[in-house]
Parts: C-alpha cells; sequence; structure tokens
C-alpha cells in the first residue's frame, strides 16, 4: 500500500489543521468525512482515496478545506464540491479497500506495541485484537479504533511493560 506522509501547519483565523476521507453521502453535510488521526503530532498518513484537507504543507499553496483525491500515490487537488458528488458512487464502492487499509494501519500500531513489550501474553492479546478487526463493519468504527489505538499506544506500552516488569521481580 503507497502512503505518505502529510506535515500540516495550521492556517486561518481558528488556526486548525485536519484531514478527513470521504467516505460516502450524509444527510447534513452531503458528504460524510471521516476525520483521520495524526500518526505523530502534526502529521498524516494519506493513502489513495478521496479527501478533504485544511492546513500548509510547506512550500506549496495552503489547503483550505480542499478536496482532493489520491490515486497511485499521486495527487490531484481542487476538486471542486460538484466532481465529489459525481465520485459519490465510486467512493462508496471503494469502502472494502478503505476497510484493508485501516485493517492494515491497525496492524502496523499493534506490531510496534509488540516490539517494545515481546512477551507472550501481549503476542496472545495482540493476535485476538487483530482477529476482531474483521467482525467490525464498517470503515468509520476502524477509523474510530485507529484513533483510539494511536492515542493510548504509548500507556498500553507502558501497563505491559510494568506488569511484566513486576512478574520479573517476583520470580
Amino acid at each position: 500500500m503507497i502512503s505518505h506522509e502529510l506535515p500540516l501547519m495550521p492556517i486561518g483565523e481558528d488556526e486548525k489543521r485536519w484531514m478527513a476521507e470521504i467516505t460516502g453521502d450524509d444527510e447534513t453535510f452531503v458528504l460524510k468525512r471521516d476525520f483521520q488521526p495524526e500518526i505523530r503530532p502534526g502529521v498524516w498518513e494519506i493513502y489513495d482515496g478521496w479527501y478533504q484537507i485544511h492546513g500548509q504543507f510547506p512550500g506549496i499553496s495552503p489547503f483550505e478545506k480542499e478536496y482532493v483525491l489520491v490515486q497511485n500515490g499521486q495527487m490531484t487537488r481542487h476538486l471542486d464540491f460538484r466532481y465529489m458528488i459525481s465520485a459519490l458512487p465510486q467512493i462508496k464502492a471503494y469502502e472494502e479497500q478503505r476497510k484493508e487499509r485501516l485493517e492494515y494501519q491497525i496492524t502496523k500500531v499493534l506490531d510496534e506495541i509488540y516490539e517494545a513489550v515481546p512477551y507472550d501474553g501481549v503476542s496472545d492479546a495482540i493476535l485476538s485484537q487483530k482477529e476482531d478487526m474483521s467482525m467490525v463493519e464498517t470503515s468509520s468504527d476502524l477509523v474510530k479504533g485507529l484513533a483510539n489505538i494511536l492515542k493510548q499506544k504509548d500507556d498500553i506500552i507502558k501497563k505491559y511493560q510494568t506488569y511484566y516488569d513486576q512478574a520479573e521481580d517476583l520470580w
């Protein structure tokens, strides 16, 4: 899977930056947006798909709530709202690829946790988490899972490390 890191600086009066994947239609906003989590502060991971981006990438004109399409790792900018509406059938049909990609992203984070605390109990817990992903029905739910695991990753590692350090002390 081709991905690129997208560092964004805040822009505008609100001083915000964000990246949302367009995943379908929405009753209120017409286009459904799944806001993507930062992989590090100010950095998003972007894959093939349809997005709306707000922020400043160094060296190019700012993304001001701009619609973009990424295909084969190449970004097409300045797409208008009508184009996005006309692309909705394709966007909806892309759901399985989105789910696959998000499972891949979550698996990468889970593997990083295991690398940091390589114990059998951690391996079993991570295997269980990976198996549970297959029961998730939508990419929107997987985005929430990715956001949670990224947010909790350091705490999870710390808890496992503390647990296994204490277990070793008991031996």
